[in-house]
């Protein structure tokens, strides 16, 4: 599947249990096809207000993340919005 409709549903996913300002954010910067630097921001906002994210979510983010080749320690912040150990979080 391609990377920006998987992001598109990602956000589609996340939308009713984030708020709205960092959604809008992250659709902006997939609709200007900086797709690495959507995730990233959508992580660092997610992480700044301690957004409670699923395990489903945090391992889409992940599997997202490895499919775009991205090595950024922020995505790595986000295991612990799952409430759940890294250790618990199943990632291919």
């Amino acid at each position: 599947m391609h990377l920006e409709l998987r992001l598109s549903r990602l956000g589609d996913e996340l939308s009713s249990r984030i708020p709205a300002a960092i959604l809008e954010e992250f659709r902006e910067f997939i609709g200007a096809g900086e797709y690495g630097v959507g995730l990233e921001i959508l992580c660092d906002r997610l992480s700044d207000a301690e957004t409670p994210l699923t395990v489903h979510d945090v391992v889409a983010i992940h599997e997202l993340a490895q499919a775009m080749g991205l090595d950024y320690p922020g995505i790595e912040d986000i295991d612990r919005l799952a409430g759940a150990p890294s250790s618990e979080i199943q990632r291919d």
